[in-house]
């Protein structure tokens, strides 16, 4: 089965490259030559060139030549390049390519934002050993004040007072 997924994907890229690859040579040969590799009658004027002692004598007619002799082992070379590519940077190549124009375009400002106006004052280095113990001091639960502490003797005493108000009142209307 290993065997039979490892031929399965050769196969596909060798259809994929070989699809790929002639569209881009017909669309250079049209582009520069106005010539097209799959139809027989360019051939033939090609034929007939050669059959009536053409000379090729130009650059552009050189470039044609090495252009159609570069062909397939260009082929063969982009065939062993695709082999080595996964599916995975061919499938994902848009977003990796905009991760690393993202990064080469913020690659020269500093590594940290700097808040303005945020605060008040310098911030102080602590240790680990500070910062833990201010963690588990915000943790605890805090001391009561001393007010809560006393209200049951400040609740007696405001009691004795208000009776003490009350007697002295009814015994000066009697």
């Amino acid at each position: 089965m290993k065997k039979i997924k490892h031929y399965f994907r050769l196969l596909l890229i060798l259809a994929g490259w070989t699809g790929l690859y002639l569209y881009i040579v017909k669309l250079i040969m049209s582009y520069f030559w106005h010539f097209n590799i799959f139809e027989k009658r360019y051939w033939q004027v090609i034929g007939e060139f050669w059959r009536s002692g053409g000379v090729i004598d130009q650059f552009s007619e050189y470039m044609f030549l090495l252009m159609l002799v570069l062909i397939i082992p260009v082929w063969i070379f982009g065939y062993k390049k695709a082999i080595k590519l996964s599916y995975v940077k061919i499938i994902f190549f848009p977003i990796f390519w905009y991760n690393d124009y993202i990064d080469k375009k913020y690659a020269n400002l500093p590594n940290h934002i700097v808040l303005k106006n945020m605060g008040g004052g310098k911030i102080k280095k602590q240790t680990p050993q500070q910062m833990m113990e201010e963690m588990i001091a915000s943790r605890m639960p805090q001391a009561t004040d001393k007010k809560d502490l006393n209200s049951s003797k400040i609740r007696s005493n405001f009691e004795k007072k208000n009776r003490s108000f009350h007697e002295k009142m009814e015994g000066s209307d009697k």
